[in-house]
């Protein structure tokens, strides 16, 4: 074996090479991503060949069961990457089958709430009555019974159903709901999921097929999830349930194993009552309901498009409740109706089903690897018996084929390395779910997600993640003890830096996992997003901007201004969407030119909507069939990136947050001027205009005296305005002395303005990026 290591060495770690390289392949050819699976499995496997015969420390009986908690850990991830790997190994979408001869299915639309804001409400009913097709009914399923819901649903002009008090859950309000509606198909949405206005045209012709019983669509949130809010990596990773709805799902589609997700969801209602409903047994009616219509023949059909949209949990509480909710179903159903044994499932469907539940059982796996190297620095059992070489030999070749397998299945839906602070967030509130279940499978305390949070401040929310800075600080300890006592000559010094290295990684993903629950404050009284919709805004003195938003909510737009203009307080504006014009009245309310000095970023409020207007401003938000198809266009972060973003987060979330304060217009500039002050005439360079004043940059100061001075700017078109300015302050730049002043004919500059815009309608002046 000695005589044979250097060789397996090099081997192992050409063939990891050859897996990262091949990676970057299957972007352009696929069919690589088999290849480094297969290197990928392959180390693994001798990896876990090494583990097993020669790295378990048998000294004593703590120290053996340290050990093989700790390889039991690793076997348990080796397993779900290979049914991970079974699942999306050939993911397969289906063109949805056009309707002849109008022959439309009837389709019942119920949206369940039971204690969420009316205002969430009132988006998706009007989404739902927008939505293109010629036979549906729409129904608010109210389990909370409130008047005011009734109200609602009366003015909009839909239909209302009062649930049955929170009985059974969810499953306990659509099952009321089957009894009261004939629909042939059931279209059933979670109170905060808003659907595009194409839903039912991109996925009712699947029904065509008799064998189809359900039709899933992808999740997606418009509102980024804890830990690209709290950790501010909204550029840089994925929403957490992103690889589930755009990879998982999709891979499970080629199985007949893709599961009704509770929301986006369409159903026939034949299968359903052939099935008894909505099944109310467990915490997780969707994946229980879609195990019986597998189990019954029925296919499903996943269609690999955002057509609806959604709210993430916006706060950390609210996300480890709705995934201790999650595990503690899949638990249940693993009890009760255990996937391995139901009749009528096939091989591969078992196999899917069961993935589910096991991805839940990593509560227990994260806990040993956060705990392990903690036993040698503390007290020192060896977790596993080995030295540098070989970790170099047979673990690291198996954790680059790894980490490389990650891009080449799910590209940008999963980033290196954040698999583990999802996992160390909820490993704890897991491992006491799933005893939870063994103790008690029956139990059903059904927690509804909260949504809509508001806060004023940024905040530190310990409920759930107090053990978290806990185990961070014994961590922090442990690494201090084990580097004191390497500085001081320690007997096994590389099992000192082995442990001290990893918990050094351990260290840093527990300070994430902290400051996911760290709430950044939440000021925003309506969605605001990010729409590039054509529009067109007329100002008070008869002039047209042709522009396009920059983000849009529900009571104002931003834009970003190419030209310059003396902008008036009150606006019309013209939105004009793929589907439908609404022009609405708005006033000017801030300013913000630190995004580039060319194009200020211009916000207007929509102050007194009518119904009317408010609705289809909703439409132009959330409708549009291709509202969300650049949604998943950002770059992949590479494992190093992804790394260093970790690494950073501490600084990172510290960062106060900016919103845009100025309010009076201010362009950046560049373009020569003169002043006359104290009848002389100097040459300045005027950086920057606005509404009512000026910032100009001289060679030398002005004297302190001076309370009036003349500013000559000159246009395009070789005339020149005088504008009369009474300095405000003098501060030192680069190029001389920045001066700021106030204009005191208010006609002056506008006039300046308006002939600057007629002559070239981009800024005056060269180029000046420079200038800053």
């Amino acid at each position: 074996m000695e005589t044979l290591f250097p060789v397996i060495t090099l081997v192992n770690l050409a063939l990891a090479l050859a897996a990262f390289v091949g990676a970057r392949l299957s972007v352009r050819w696929p069919q690589v991503k088999w290849v480094v699976i297969g290197i990928s499995v392959y180390l693994s496997g001798l990896y876990f060949l090494w583990r097993y015969l020669y790295t378990l420390n048998t000294s004593g009986p703590m120290g053996l069961f340290i050990s093989l908690s700790l390889v039991l850990a690793e076997t348990y991830g080796f397993i779900a990457a290979l049914l991970f790997y079974f699942q999306t190994m050939s993911p397969r979408e289906e063109e949805c089958p056009v309707i002849v001869n109008g022959d439309f299915p009837s389709v019942d639309i119920l949206v369940t709430i039971y204690n969420e804001s009316p205002e969430i409400l009132y988006r998706t009913v009007v989404a739902c009555m927008a939505i293109d097709y010629p036979r549906k009914k729409l129904y608010v399923c109210d389990d909370g019974q409130r008047q005011e819901i009734r109200e609602l649903t009366e003015r909009l002009g839909c239909n209302y159903i009062r649930g049955p008090r929170n009985e059974d859950a969810k499953a306990g309000n659509l099952n009321h709901a089957l009894k009261v509606t004939q629909g042939e198909l059931i279209l059933t949405l979670d109170v905060d999921h808003i659907p595009v206005r194409s839903f039912l045209q991109e996925t009712a012709g699947f029904f065509r097929d008799p064998r189809v019983a359900l039709v899933q669509t992808a999740h997606h949130f418009y509102n980024p999830d804890i830990f690209q809010r709290n950790l501010r990596v909204e550029e840089v990773s994925s929403n957490e349930q992103d690889m589930f709805f755009h990879v998982v799902q999709p891979g499970r589609n080629r199985w007949n194993s893709s599961f009704y997700c509770g929301s986006g969801a369409i159903l026939r209602r034949s299968a359903l009552e052939e099935t008894g409903g909505f099944r109310t047994e467990t915490l997780t009616e969707d994946i229980h309901t879609s195990i019986y219509l597998h189990s019954l023949g029925y296919r499903s059909v996943y269609v690999n498009k955002d057509l609806a949209a959604g709210l993430a949990p916006e706060d950390f509480e609210s996300y480890a409740k709705q995934r201790t909710r999650w595990a503690r179903g899949c638990f249940q159903v693993f009890l009760r109706d255990n996937p391995l044994l139901v009749r009528g499932l096939k091989p591969s469907q078992r196999i899917c089903y069961f993935a589910s539940v096991f991805y839940f059982l990593h509560g227990p796996p994260r806990l040993v690897f956060l705990v392990a190297p903690l036993t040698f620095l503390l007290f020192h059992y060896h977790p596993l018996v080995t030295g540098i070489p070989n970790l170099i030999t047979f673990y690291f070749p198996h954790l680059i084929a790894t980490l490389s397998v990650l891009p080449a299945i799910t590209k940008v839906f999963r980033k290196a390395f954040w698999a583990d602070i999802y996992e160390t967030v909820m490993c704890l509130p897991l491992t006491g779910a799933l005893f939870g279940v063994l103790w008690n499978s029956r139990a059903r305390h059904f927690a509804v997600t909260p949504k809509g949070l508001r806060r004023t401040s940024s905040s530190m929310k310990l409920g759930r993640a107090w053990w978290l800075m806990g185990l961070g600080l014994l961590t922090a300890f442990a690494m201090w003890k084990g580097s004191f006592e390497l500085v001081r000559g320690a007997r096994e010094p590389e099992a000192l830096i082995i442990n001290i290295v990893w918990s050094v990684y351990n260290f840093f993903i527990l300070v994430s996992a902290v400051l996911t629950a760290y709430e950044r404050p939440q000021l925003r009284s309506m969605p605001r997003l990010e729409r590039r919709i054509p529009c067109k805004i007329r100002l008070e003195d008869g002039s047209e901007i042709d522009t396009t938003t920059r983000d849009l909510s529900e009571t104002g737009l931003s834009i970003d201004l190419q030209g310059i203009y003396s902008i008036s307080s009150k606006v019309d504006v013209e939105l004009i969407g793929k589907s439908e014009t609404t022009k609405l009245r708005g006033e000017l309310i801030r300013f913000d030119r630190k995004r580039t000095r060319r194009a200020p970023s211009v916000g207007i409020r929509f102050p007194d909507l009518t119904e009317k207007e408010h609705q289809a401003i909703i439409r132009q938000m959330y409708c549009d069939p291709d509202t969300w198809a650049g949604a998943h266009d950002q770059m992949e972060a590479g494992a190093f990136r992804s790394l260093w973003k970790i690494g950073t987060s501490a600084v990172r979330v510290r960062t106060a947050l900016r919103p845009m304060q100025r309010r009076s217009l201010r362009y950046g500039l560049g373009n020569d001027c003169r002043v006359q002050v104290a009848g002389e005439s100097r040459s300045g360079k005027l950086l920057d205009v606005g509404g009512g004043g000026l910032a100009i940059e001289l060679e030398r100061p002005i004297e302190e005296t001076v309370q009036e001075l003349t500013v000559i700017l000159p246009d395009l078109a070789g005339g020149e305005s005088a504008v009369r300015c009474k300095p405000v302050y003098v501060r030192s730049s680069l190029g001389g002395v920045r001066v700021g002043v106030r204009v005191l004919d208010p006609a002056a500059l506008p006039k300046w303005i308006t002939a600057t815009r007629k002559a070239n309608g981009n800024p005056t002046g060269p180029d000046d990026s420079s200038n800053s």
